[in-house]
This record gives C-alpha cells, sequence and structure tokens, in this order.
C-alpha cells in the first residue's frame, strides 16, 4: 500500500533496543581486544628473539639435565658447554687451557701431544678444513693417531673436509669424557678410521641452517636459501654414508630444530656406528685357499665382507 514502511527486521529490532552507545562501546571493546592480543603476540616474538640472541651468545657454561632415552633433546649452545652434578671437565692431550665458553667462542685451534695425539678445541669456521690439512702436514702426524674433538660446530663444509682428510691420513678420532661434540661436529667425528666417545661426552646433531657470511652476498631468495640447504644436507649424508656411519642418523638431525640439539645415547652412537673400536674390514679379492689345506682343517674360513655403507 502506498505510504506504507516496511516493519524493521529482528535484527533491527535487537539492535534499537539496544542502549544509546552500546554500540559504539562494544566496537571500541573489539578493537582494543584485538590491540592487545596483537601486542601480546609482538612481546611474545620478542621476548623469543631475545632469549635465543641470549642463547646463541653466551659463553658461560650452562646447566643442563642430562639426555636419557626418550628425553635427549637439549637447548644448542653454539658458545659454550653443557655443565651439570654428573659432568667435570674434558681433558684434552697437549692442551692446558680453557675449555668452556671461552674456548667455545674462539676459532678452532689445533694442539699436537707427545705420542703424535692431536686436539681440536673451538668453533669450526671457515678455513678451518684447510688450516687442519696443514698442520697435521706441519706435525708429520701419521697414520694411528687420533683427534680429540671438544667443539660446538659451526661450518659444515669444513667439517666436511676436515672428515675426508682425517680419513685420508688413516686417523682415529674421540670426543674425551665430558666432551662436547655437538652441530657439524660429529661429521669430523665420523671421518676416524675408529671413533671414540668417553663418559658423559655430549654428541648431538640438528638441522642445518643458513647464516650471514661477513663478505659474502646475502641470497637472493628464499627459494635460493631452501635449494643451498638441501644440498648442504645431501652432502652430509654422502659423506655419512663414505665413512661407514647409518646416515640414518641424519634423520635425527632433521627433525631437530636449529635452536636444539639431539643428544646421542650410548646405543645411538653404537646403532649409528658413530663409534666403532675397529676399522671396517676391507674387501679380500684372491684366490680361494688350496682345498688340501682345506681338508686338513689348517685354514679357518671367514666369509669375505664388504665396507658398510650404512
Amino acid at each position: 500500500m502506498i505510504g506504507s514502511e516496511t516493519p524493521p527486521g529482528r535484527f533491527e529490532r535487537l539492535v534499537n533496543r539496544l542502549p544509546e552507545g552500546a554500540v559504539l562501546r562494544g566496537v571500541f571493546v573489539s578493537l582494543l581486544a584485538v590491540s592487545a592480543a596483537i601486542v601480546y603476540l609482538d612481546y611474545r616474538d620478542l621476548a623469543a628473539a631475545t632469549a635465543d640472541v641470549e642463547r646463541t651468545m653466551r659463553t658461560e657454561p650452562l646447566p643442563l639435565q642430562r639426555p636419557e632415552p626418550g628425553d635427549q633433546v637439549r637447548p644448542y649452545l653454539p658458545r659454550t658447554i653443557p655443565v651439570g652434578p654428573d659432568r667435570g671437565e674434558p681433558t684434552l692431550p697437549g692442551y692446558d687451557g680453557p675449555v668452556g665458553g671461552e674456548a667455545m667462542a674462539e676459532p678452532m685451534r689445533f694442539v699436537a701431544a707427545p705420542g703424535g695425539a692431536v686436539t681440536a678445541i673451538g668453533r669450526i669456521e671457515i678455513g678451518t678444513g684447510a688450516q687442519l690439512t696443514e698442520f697435521l702436514a706441519e706435525q708429520g702426524i701419521r697414520a694411528g693417531s687420533t683427534v680429540h674433538l671438544h667443539s660446538p660446530g659451526g661450518s659444515v663444509d669444513d667439517a666436511i673436509e676436515m672428515a675426508r682428510e682425517i680419513r685420508r691420513l688413516r686417523l682415529s678420532t674421540s670426543v674425551p669424557d665430558d666432551g662436547y661434540c655437538a652441530s657439524a661436529c660429529p661429521l669430523v667425528l665420523a671421518g676416524g678410521v675408529t671413533r671414540a666417545a668417553g663418559t658423559d661426552a655430549w654428541v648431538g646433531v640438528h638441522q642445518v641452517y643458513a647464516v650471514d657470511i661477513p663478505g659474502m652476498p646475502e641470497l637472493r631468495d628464499v627459494g635460493a636459501s631452501i635449494s643451498e640447504i638441501q644440498a648442504t644436507i645431501a652432502r652430509c649424508q654422502e659423506l655419512l654414508v663414505e665413512m661407514g656411519v647409518d646416515p640414518a642418523v641424519w634423520i635425527k638431525a632433521m627433525q631437530t630444530p636449529p635452536e636444539e640439539l639431539y643428544v646421542l645415547t650410548e646405543d645411538d652412537l653404537s646403532t649409528y656406528r658413530m663409534v666403532q673400536a675397529e676399522p671396517d674390514a676391507s674387501l679380500f679379492i684372491g684366490p680361494p685357499a688350496p682345498e688340501a689345506l682345506l681338508d686338513e682343517g689348517n685354514v679357518a674360513v671367514t666369509p669375505a665382507t664388504s665396507p658398510d655403507a650404512g
């Protein structure tokens, strides 16, 4: 009918029943709640970033609970070592300096000890691989000697280079009692023809991550960074296979964020062949023993085995 007005809908009637200004107050409260949520999230991210900076820059030893089977993830300490009631300080052949944060924050140093032993302590930096090669040559280190490791890790490519040089010279590797071998350091450990980890030694792995390198241009995009990390992971696994270590250990690394460390138990070290008391067996190729000797029981026959590559 002309002149008639459409009656208000249900929602409009509900709004009209509200006290004057209630809608504006509701909008204001909603905006205030959203703002508070944003401030909280920003604060949480800032707190996490601050904690991460404190962790990465910390040089004071950090008390941490001893890892146990099923409880093996701990904070990664790139510039210091974990301490605890059951941990002392490692003894490193030929080295009598500090073994805590002061040493871990410095570039890796090499010390020769009587009997041909070598101590490698500190961070693995870009160029450390070449420095180890030069040091071993200058000191005349020969097959059968042991490189004792105490390091928070560092440059993956240099760790791989160190492992291959150690294997080329037929050297052994060891992490001493209460020692620390983290991040890229286990790759160096893998290079030994025999490998050992002492009591309460921490040998830990985690994800490969990209870092800014002074003097080098930044990666162009995220895709390039991911591609480089994937290539590095492949090189790590290739090295482990080459050294006779079970590459399945790197699954634990890829499952553990960079800010954390998966500490391998004694069983893990043995299962993945990160420790090994004897060199891998070599494949024997040659003629079979004469049947006459076999018949007389003068020869004990053991099937030839090839190096286990994982």
